[in-house]
């Protein structure tokens, strides 16, 4: 029988992986459990440095963040979520095997102290600017986004007005796509 491509399931497709370590006692009482909020978006041009240790806020802040100089990486304080949309799923083998591909989520983020460089960038984000990567910044000191930053895939941003006691914000919405979620 000669070799089919469809139904042929190579031997690195579905190779055996090591679980990673688990801590033995897991329950409530003794187990740490971090809070997951978004509080800070880092936003990094084209060309701008990132930090060797990009986990380490204080290093981002330290020399690579500049929120007055348009080429260096920016910081973004609010309040938001990081939560998945969709992902892409392939069948292989001859439908004996189906495989996650891409993963999309999706960034919700509300800019409450406003000024008019926030204005200025989510206006750019209104006109689809996709030239950045970004990093997140969670209330728990977390940082997610990999060495190189999270691509981002969609962008939008709102201007929400109200009635009586309204503040003025800025609702940025962001979609990345990853095969698995990014380094924290």
């Amino acid at each position: 029988m000669a070799w089919n491509p469809f139904t042929y399931l190579p031997p690195d497709v579905c190779a055996e992986t090591d679980l990673p370590d688990f801590d033995l006692n897991q329950d409530c009482t003794s187990f740490d459990i971090d809070r997951a909020e978004i509080c800070g978006v880092i936003v990094r041009p084209e060309g701008a440095l990132a930090p060797v240790d990009w986990r380490d806020l204080t290093d981002w802040e330290a020399s690579y963040i500049d929120n007055a100089d348009p080429a260096a990486a920016h910081y973004i304080t609010g309040i938001g979520t990081f939560q998945p949309l969709e992902k892409t799923t392939v069948t292989l083998a001859g439908g004996r095997v189906d495989e996650n591909r891409e993963r999309r989520y999706r960034v919700l983020f509300s800019v409450l102290n406003t000024d008019e460089g926030h204005a200025d960038f989510g206006r750019q984000l209104q006109t689809n600017k996709k030239d950045f990567t970004f990093y997140l910044y969670t209330v728990e000191g977390r940082m997610i986004g990999g060495s190189s930053g999270l691509n981002p895939a969609y962008v939008d941003a709102d201007f929400p007005f109200g009635s009586g006691d309204a503040r003025e914000t800025i609702n940025l919405t962001i979609d990345t796509d990853f095969i698995s979620f990014p380094e924290w």
